[in-house]
């Protein structure tokens, strides 16, 4: 008898990271079920994997006129390939939950077509795909909480495996909160040599010191299908009251270099910078070296992140996947 996984895959495609938001929540909720849980975005995971998956979570946002998410594009374009077969993904349970606006003609279109497709490869739905709508007064989490709690009472009858300590385990929200998600980590430039394992990483922090080195807020990657611009914030008010569970916002940009075209639907992308005054203020105040650096490694996920001191101003900073 083959030997079931012991692992629930939740896997991501976001665009303004309300999707992540709400993978990981999932994974929050199955950690108290003393599930184990492995988080992936789309475009880290590799789509040929799947029929060696157990059960797989995907949570899935809409963007434009019910266009995939940037990084869930390679993943769905293996998924269309004709020679899958309808028996690719037999004996794959899967669920789907969705993230859109109903006020958009292709609400939710996103989530819909992958739940076809995976049926269509001959995987079986857990429950019925769930659409969280940002029209709704409360949200996503509208749709989100029954969803999640008809998941939940399904794994537990065709799934116990995922719980081995049964269906009425639950850790408390306490014994989780406390649980850091990131390591922060000051270097001093003196004493790079005695945090790094060997040669080949000092060398590999140093080319990626450099990259990061070379960024500024003038000099962020310049592709024919994501036109840049630089933009000055001229109102920025609040939509809902201080009372409000939600700071909603209302923002309006004017233009200070090149207008670039848009329509109705598109995706804005904001690198907002700091005042470099701020930043100086910022490493005075605290004592630090403007030439050292600061890396932040995640605990879920295979990255790290470079911020050079004195590059804090700078919109972008470097990322290093390590997957």
């Amino acid at each position: 008898m083959e030997m079931k996984s012991m692992t629930l895959l939740i896997l991501y495609a976001t665009q303004t990271g309300n999707a992540l938001d709400v993978a990981e929540r999932i994974a929050r909720e199955a950690e108290r079920r003393a599930c184990t849980v492995v988080i992936s975005s789309t475009d880290d995971y590799d789509a040929n994997s799947l029929p060696a998956e157990d059960t797989v979570i995907f949570v899935v946002s809409t963007t434009g006129q019910g266009d995939t998410p940037d990084s869930m594009k390679v993943f769905w374009r293996f998924l269309l390939q004709r020679n899958l077969g309808s028996h690719w993904l037999e004996g794959i349970h899967y669920a789907v939950f969705g993230l859109g606006d109903s006020g958009y003609q292709k609400y939710n279109f996103v989530a819909k077509k992958l739940d076809k497709r995976l049926s269509d490869l001959g995987a079986t739905a857990v429950v019925e795909r769930g659409l969280g709508d940002d029209q709704h007064p409360s949200g996503y989490e509208a749709a989100l909480d029954p969803w999640l709690s008809s998941l939940w009472s399904r794994l537990n009858e065709i799934k116990p495996h995922f719980f081995p300590k049964g269906p009425d385990f639950l850790v408390s929200n306490e014994e989780l909160i406390g649980l850091p998600k990131v390591q922060v980590t000051y270097h001093n430039v003196n004493d790079m040599d005695s945090r790094l394992s060997t040669a080949t990483d000092f060398k590999y922090l140093q080319m990626q010191i450099g990259r990061a080195r070379s960024m500024s807020s003038g000099k962020v990657p310049h592709e024919k299908s994501k036109p840049d611009a630089f933009l000055k914030m001229v109102k920025n008010f609040p939509l809902t009251r201080a009372s409000h569970e939600k700071d909603v916002r209302h923002f309006e940009f004017e233009f200070v270099s090149q207008v670039i075209k848009y329509e109705i639907g598109d995706v804005l992308e904001v690198l907002p910078s700091q005042s470099p005054a701020a930043v100086d203020s910022f490493i005075q105040r605290c004592n630090l070296d403007p030439e050292s650096l600061i890396t932040v490694s995640s605990f879920a996920y295979w990255y790290m992140v470079v911020i050079l001191l004195s590059d804090l101003h700078v919109s972008f900073i470097d990322i290093i996947d390590f997957a």
